[in-house]
């Protein structure tokens, strides 16, 4: 069926080209511009059944997403906002909540203040290390202190300044990502460890106090915590908050991917990554280091999503958990699209199922 997509929503997607590549594992790496980008587009604008208003415009956003901010350009923030409130009414409507919704931004707690970025020299290149909380970041720590020389972490701004001062042939930037569920839930047994246990930020004082009186590691509790999520989005904690905002600038400054792997297949990506450049290095060592949780709170937010082990003998789950899942798909929307995952069974429905389809097009034909 031959149809036109609405002159808005095509000339947005025909302005979107590809530069990012997503290899059969996941990886991610950015490439040059193809000049057939743009019949690609017109020929995905044509021969598909007209998609809704709406859908139209969360995949060109989408695809603005994916090709801005893997390279950390100024225009992934605005891409992101403006995805951020056309997905809010959803979330709105699977929480049955008014709260408003919190924005996109690169300033994510601990950024600035600690030294959660970095890097070292490997035998051909400088690295540098875009760490994403909650994606593996600890052990990719470990593993690269033990291969490159001049190894260090620093806060982003220094290592940002590092990176513009390395020749643009001699130098690699990278990240790990991880499932977007996945990650929340851990994300979020490691804040109520933190919290618990007065370690870290004083911000988590406040989580402390939603959290009261609920049993530690039961589904009431952790509903306690995704009602401060939808609130306030942890006060910017970067453990809970979509992995993309960590590709943004910030300061003005950016540090341009150039290999984004995925901790499901880490060994795999890892060696990837330096054969890209000629180096052979040892295999990831998953062992090297540990990060602290409490089980208890990983399965309490399992259940509460409705994700519970087949294996649980707890029945006090909500029945009503697939739609706080639903709500989180919504709010992950870009890292599902820009890094590959595939959507929980019960986020399968329209229209983000159309949505993802058309972006994952794109991405096959890259």
């Amino acid at each position: 069926m031959w149809v036109f997509l609405r002159l808005p929503a095509l000339v947005t997607l025909l302005k979107v080209t590809r530069t990012v590549s997503v290899s059969d594992n996941g990886s991610v790496q950015t490439g040059p511009e193809s000049p057939e980008d743009q019949d690609f587009f017109l020929q995905l604008a044509l021969h598909l059944d007209a998609p809704s208003t709406e859908v139209q415009h969360l995949v060109s956003l989408l695809l603005v997403a994916r090709k801005e901010c893997p390279k950390a350009t100024e225009a992934c923030l605005p891409a992101l906002s403006e995805l951020r409130l056309a997905v809010w009414p959803h979330v709105q409507a699977e929480t049955n909540s008014s709260f408003l919704p919190w924005m996109p931004s690169g300033h994510l707690d601990n950024m600035a203040s600690e030294e959660t970025q970095g890097g070292g020299v490997s035998s051909t290149r400088s690295m540098f290390y875009r760490h994403v909380f909650k994606a593996a970041g600890i052990n990719t720590w470990a593993n690269l202190h033990q291969i490159t020389k001049d190894f260090y972490r620093a806060p982003y701004a220094a290592t940002c300044k590092q990176f513009h001062l390395v020749d643009a042939t001699r130098r690699t930037a990278f990240a790990f990502v991880r499932d977007p569920i996945s990650r929340f839930i851990s994300g979020y047994s490691e804040l109520e460890y933190r919290s618990r246990a007065a370690i870290g930020w004083p911000k988590l004082e406040n989580l402390s106090q939603a959290l009261q009186g609920h049993p530690v590691g039961s589904p009431e509790r952790a509903a306690a915590f995704f009602i401060e999520f939808l609130q306030t989005g942890i006060e910017n904690n970067g453990h809970v908050r979509p992995q993309i905002e960590f590709f943004l600038p910030v300061g003005g400054c950016s540090i341009p991917m150039d290999f984004i792997g995925r901790t499901e297949h880490l060994q795999d990506d890892w060696v990837k990554m330096f054969a890209l450049q000629n180096e052979t290095v040892p295999p990831f060592d998953n062992a090297l280091a540990n990060h602290y949780h409490d089980d208890r709170d990983k399965k309490g937010m399992e259940s509460f999503l409705g994700l519970a082990r087949a294996d649980s003998t707890d029945t006090s789950a909500p029945h009503t958990g697939s739609r706080y899942l639903r709500a989180l798909c919504w709010l992950f929307l870009a890292d599902f699209a820009v890094f590959q995952y595939e959507i929980p069974n019960e986020c399968q429905q329209e229209p983000i199922q159309s949505v993802l389809a058309l972006v994952r097009k794109a991405s096959k034909a890259s």
